[in-house]
């Protein structure tokens, strides 16, 4: 990876980046994003406002069956 590069997006030892290679020869690359990041404090926030409701229930009978 050319030097500019990294000095130009302050890269750091262990950043992880996906690079995309493009027809022309060139190539574009970013730090690459974390799964999932921040769902943990999401879903929190959701359970402390009371809107972690299930939307089915946790388990499915007749009923249930026919209205699906």
């Amino acid at each position: 990876m050319p030097k500019a590069a990294i000095k130009d997006f302050d890269l750091k030892v262990g950043t992880k980046i996906e690079i995309d290679f493009l027809r022309n020869g060139k190539f574009l690359f970013k730090e690459k994003s974390k799964v999932r990041e921040g769902w943990d404090t999401a879903f929190a926030k959701y359970a402390l406002d009371g809107e972690d409701k299930l939307f089915l229930p946790d388990f499915l009978d007749l009923e249930t069956d026919m209205l699906m």
